[in-house]
C-alpha cells in the first residue's frame, strides 16, 4: 500500500471509529505525542462550548478530550467532500449532522480538518468549523 493510501485509510478508519463512539479504537489512531486544536475564538469558560477549545497535548489529555466529545456529540449522515494528502499533511473537508446530546439540539456542520501524520499515526489535528453554530448548539 502506498503512503498516500495508508494516510487515507488511517483518517477514514479513525473517523469511522469516532462515528460509532469507540474511544479505544479512536485513540489507536493517535500518536503518543498528539495534539488537537479547534480554530476560533474560545468560548467563555463557563459554557460547554469552552471544552471544544481546550487544546490537549499528549495521549492522556487527548483521550480525555475525545471521551468528552464522544459522550456529548453524536454524528449522523457524515459525508467526505474531499481528502487531500501531501506527504505528512492531510486535509479532510466533510460535513455531518451533529447532535449535542445534553440538550438534543442538532445543527448541520461543514468541517475542515488538517492533520499532521507521524510514524503512521495522527500527531496533530487542527479543526475548522462554524464556531457560532457550536455556541448555539451547546447553549443552555
Amino acid at each position: 500500500m502506498t503512503e498516500r493510501a495508508e494516510t487515507e485509510a488511517l483518517i477514514q478508519d479513525a473517523y469511522a471509529a469516532r462515528y460509532r463512539g469507540d474511544l479505544d479504537a479512536v485513540m489507536s489512531f493517535f500518536h503518543e505525542d498528539c495534539s488537537y486544536r479547534m480554530s476560533g475564538a474560545p468560548a467563555p469558560v463557563e459554557t460547554e462550548a469552552a471544552v471544544m477549545f481546550t487544546q490537549p497535548s499528549g495521549r492522556e489529555a487527548m483521550r480525555a478530550q475525545m471521551e468528552h466529545f464522544i459522550a456529548t456529540f453524536a454524528f449522523s449522515n457524515p459525508e467526505v467532500l474531499s481528502l487531500i494528502v501531501d506527504g505528512d499533511k492531510a486535509v479532510l473537508n466533510w460535513h455531518a449532522d451533529v447532535v449535542f446530546v445534553p440538550n438534543g439540539r442538532q445543527e448541520h456542520f461543514e468541517i475542515l480538518d488538517i492533520f499532521t501524520i507521524v510514524e503512521g499515526k495522527i500527531a496533530g489535528l487542527v479543526q475548522f468549523t462554524d464556531t457560532a453554530a457550536v455556541a448555539r448548539l451547546t447553549a443552555a
